[in-house]
């Protein structure tokens, strides 16, 4: 081999290397289910001050993304740090976008702009939203990973009461195949308590709510009223 062959032949070993490695970062992780493990639990006092979950129907679903991705600048500017993009299990036409935020003043001027309804209309949506503001609680979730879960709303007789059963019962959550949760109390209603459940199976997520334990729980623990449970899957994620 010649000397500027040579030269040719390290050059395309270091592209094709440095392809490698842009292609490791840029990919979202495939993770065996072994080694999805929830992060450190987060509370309240380290948590940002605010989130937003958004429901809605879209008439095509790429077109919406599409939409979705191009008005990103906005949900920066009403202080979102990134999303969570969900579509329902059972209803694939159902939409679900998570955001945590800095600023409740500029998340709330978000949601009531003029230019999100036009940004939504012009997607697709079908119908209106349902827009929760939320404060987040806590946060013990396997992060950046497109798992199935599942959305609970309900109302309680009092948080603390019902924190304290919730918290006494993540060992049987665990061993009904929970691997991440997360707990937020709707903003203007606190005892509208939003709950999101992570596990590796959809089976698992259908097991656990029809379970005898889960609901003599959510009964000593002052659970009124229905329950308002949604299964979903991730769809994609991003930091802004």
């Amino acid at each position: 081999m010649s000397g500027r062959t040579r030269i040719w032949a390290v050059i395309a070993l270091v592209c094709l290397a440095a392809a490698c490695v842009s292609s490791e970062k840029t990919s979202e992780p495939e993770v065996a289910k072994a080694d999805r493990k929830a992060m450190p639990a987060a509370d309240a006092t380290n948590l940002p001050p605010v989130s937003v979950l958004m429901a809605h129907r879209v008439a095509d679903y790429d077109a919406w993304k599409q939409a979705f991705d191009d008005h990103m600048q906005s949900r920066r500017d009403a202080s979102c740090l990134g999303h969570y993009l969900k579509r329902g299990i059972d209803e694939s036409d159902m939409i679900y976008i998570y955001c945590l935020a800095t600023d409740v003043d500029r998340l709330r001027a978000f949601l009531d702009s003029a230019d999100l309804t036009e940004a939504m209309r012009n997607a697709g949506v079908k119908g209106a939203p349902e827009i929760i503001l939320m404060k987040p609680m806590s946060r013990n979730l396997v992060p950046e990973q497109k798992l199935p879960g599942i959305i609970v709303m309900h109302t309680v007789e009092g948080y603390d009461s019902w924190r304290a059963a919730y918290d006494e019962f993540d060992d049987v959550r665990r061993k009904r195949g929970i691997v991440g949760h997360a707990v937020s109390r709707v903003f203007d209603n606190p005892n509208r308590v939003v709950v999101y459940h992570q596990a590796n199976e959809t089976a698992d997520l259908r097991a656990f709510v029809d379970s005898e334990e889960l609901r003599d729980t959510m009964q000593r623990a002052g659970v009124v009223g229905d329950l308002d449970i949604r299964f979903i899957e991730v769809v994609g994620f991003a930091k802004y």
